[in-house]
């Protein structure tokens, strides 16, 4: 015969599982696919929807890909970077101001206050880097944040 103790004992236990149970719920990130992912979500490999329009989506590489450089018109560093986690760096590209911009208000929590670096060339010795504070032009021998996009059908 079950003491009282025995099922205080068990509903306490039951309530600690049902708790672990609804954190693991609430953590839960589910992932789409571009076809029903909205603006803003995250895609199976970690790249987030940017844009999406008219069968075309702009996505950005996910935050672990990431990398430190210099600017440079190839960014080989920032593409190898991105192979390393088994991305195809050939369908990737460093994003112009506007693509960026777009991104930043987008999802701003994705991106550093410090600045990325951006395709674009200011002159011979400076590019353009988009912030949270806004476009400026730096040295090219800087470094800063590179964030890969690329574009999909869907």
């Amino acid at each position: 015969m079950i003491t009282k103790s025995q099922l205080q004992s068990r509903i306490q236990e039951l309530e600690n599982e049902l708790k672990s149970f609804k954190e693991q719920l609430n953590n839960f990130k589910e992932f789409r696919t571009i076809q029903d992912a909205a603006v803003g979500d995250t895609l199976e490999d970690g790249s987030i929807v940017v844009k999406k329009s008219d069968g075309l989506a702009l996505l950005m590489a996910p935050t672990t890909t990431v990398g430190y450089h210099r600017w440079s018109k190839e960014f080989g560093d920032a593409f190898a970077d991105i192979e390393t986690q088994g991305f195809n760096p050939t369908q990737w590209f460093v994003p112009t101001t506007h693509q960026l911009q777009i991104a930043m208000r987008t999802v701003p929590d994705e991106f550093s206050s410090f600045g990325h670096w951006s395709s674009e060339e200011y002159c011979d010795m400076s590019s353009k880097v988009v912030s949270c504070f806004g476009i400026a032009s730096l040295y090219k021998s800087a470094y800063k944040s590179v964030r890969l996009f690329r574009c999909v059908t869907y």
